[in-house]
């Protein structure tokens, strides 16, 4: 394994995506500075290559089937993003909240997640999920359809690039053959996959293949049966569920924190909406106050 799972509970940090603070250079750096030196295991990005102005799709993880980010919202390139706070932090793990992995070329992609794990020595998460928004699919210009069979071959194939030394894979998707990716990643066996989502399928793609697994939108009394079904079929596929790290959504209360807890999640992200330094930090000293500092 990569030796992402255990310990005590850890706690990660979202930057606030309204408005165009996140994409100012300035903005980036205090809030990675402020998040490590306030004790964040992990910062975490998203990704949207473009928002269709209009889109009939439904996001899965609000009741009114809509996104609260727009067009006008910078949604800057994750990768890009956490390269740049690799160059400005020393410590705190960076990790991709979600990549929409079929949307990417694997080959291509692979080589970007080695390259900033190598230069960060080690710091890389990369979450990933299929997407949900089919107009953006058809702007980058691939296939919605099969997406699930899409992102499963696509781990695969970006794992072989990271372990085998030359790499061949022959898959539905993807083909390649005696090729070498350089740098490999820094972490001992690739860069671990977080699975995002709840769906059934999301579920099965975390027990058959997530180094951790992040159900998004979900709370304690939602969770526990997904993580239930997780580590069954986890056992059935012949992993050790355990391995699995679970991460979950932050709260300020400490009883719903120590159910998370119960439930073997191992990390609680919070995400301020205010994008303001001064916000932020108060949501960290709150956060510590009234959940980190008694669980």
């Amino acid at each position: 394994m990569l030796g992402i799972v255990g310990g005590a509970m850890r706690f990660g940090i979202r930057p606030s995506y309204g408005g165009d603070e996140v994409a100012r250079p300035e903005y980036v750096a205090a809030f990675a500075r402020m998040a490590e030196e306030a004790g964040c295991d992990s910062i975490w990005t998203a990704e949207h290559v473009v928002v269709p102005d209009d889109y009939h799709s439904r996001y899965p993880y609000r009741a009114d089937g809509r996104m609260a980010l727009t067009g006008s919202d910078a949604i800057p390139d994750p990768l890009d993003w956490l390269a740049f706070v690799a160059g400005i932090t020393t410590s705190v793990r960076l990790a991709t909240g979600m990549l929409i992995l079929p949307e990417h070329n694997p080959v291509i992609l692979a080589k970007r997640l080695a390259t900033i794990d190598a230069l960060s020595g080690g710091r890389l998460l990369a979450g990933v999920g299929v997407g949900w928004l089919r107009e953006e699919a058809d702007a980058v210009g691939v296939p919605f359809e099969r997406r699930g069979a899409r992102t499963d071959e696509y781990i695969a194939a970006m794992r072989a690039l990271w372990r085998e030394r030359p790499a061949s894979f022959d898959g539905e998707f993807v083909r390649f053959g005696g090729v070498w990716s350089s740098p490999p990643p820094a972490q001992p066996g690739g860069v671990p996959i977080v699975i995002g989502g709840h769906s059934p399928a999301a579920i099965s793609r975390a027990a058959r293949l997530g180094d951790g697994f992040y159900p998004i939108g979900v709370g304690p009394d939602e969770l526990a049966p997904i993580l239930d079904r997780m580590r069954r079929q986890a056992g059935e596929a012949g992993r050790d569920p355990a391995t699995i790290e679970v991460t979950a959504g932050g709260t300020m209360k400490l009883d719903v924190a120590r159910r998370y807890q119960d439930l073997g999640v191992s990390r609680l992200l919070i995400s301020p909406r205010d994008p303001s330094p001064e916000s932020t930090k108060a949501v960290l000293d709150k956060f510590h106050d009234a959940v980190m500092s008694r669980l």
